[in-house]
């Protein structure tokens, strides 16, 4: 049987399922039951065309800066960057994303000291590492306390993929305050760094709707992630 062949059959299956739940239980919702069993509940990304026009053999890097005074552990620059390569470079959908070629975090803390890293442009920084494209990410604000009591993350990003040999920028892309989890957490659960870390990692994601595919029902459950609660 052809694979064509394999999908109708598959699509007339959950046509057939959803039709006899949708008898059962009333809820037109049911009708949407194919198109996930076949095509699966991934949104597209934002930039889906942006991203799909990485050439082959293309080197990038994320470079997450912020002027929030934050220092230290506290300080998520470098956490946030390898967050958002490690979820980018594993679930770009380009047909070349096996043959892209991306920049540690390491190399860029190692090349630049602290007044560079502020002061030169996404550009200027990527062309330095040898990157044919920068994703620059800065934190306009960022917070994971919602009280001295409570737990809750709070971030707000502008994010650009800029094209270094062609000096453009292909897209800056200022997102929506971005807050987890939707209840706060009371600080007894666990320290600091681990709430800081797990939103890190959630707010990396967020940050990668806008290059990679993402289920939009996700965000519903994100406070499973705190079963102790």
């Amino acid at each position: 049987m052809t694979n064509r062949r394999q999908k109708f059959f598959a699509l007339m299956l959950a046509t057939l399922c959803s039709l006899t739940l949708l008898g059962a239980t009333g809820c037109a919702g049911a009708l949407m039951m194919p198109y996930y069993l076949i095509y699966g509940t991934d949104a597209q990304p934002v930039y889906k065309d942006e991203a799909k026009a990485i050439p082959k053999g293309s080197k990038l890097v994320v470079i997450c800066r912020s002027n929030l005074n934050l220092f230290g552990s506290s300080n998520p620059n470098s956490d946030l960057a390898t967050a958002v390569t490690l979820h980018v470079s594993r679930n770009i959908k380009n047909k070349n994303k096996k043959t892209l070629e991306w920049i540690p975090v390491d190399r860029v803390n190692e090349q630049f000291d602290e007044e560079q890293f502020n002061t030169l442009s996404f550009e200027k920084m990527g062309a330095e590492l040898g990157a044919d494209y920068v994703i620059g990410i800065e934190l306009d604000s960022f917070e994971i306390h919602h009280s001295t009591q409570f737990y809750q993350g709070n971030a707000k990003v502008l994010v650009r993929l800029v094209d270094v040999k062609n000096h453009e920028t292909i897209f800056a892309q200022s997102m929506p305050a971005y807050t987890y989890p939707p209840t706060p957490v009371p600080v007894s659960d666990l320290d600091e760094m681990q709430f800081q870390n797990r939103f890190v990692v959630r707010l990396a994601k967020h940050i990668s709707t806008l290059l990679c595919p993402y289920d939009p029902h996700e965000e519903y459950a994100v406070d499973s992630d705190f079963p102790e609660r």
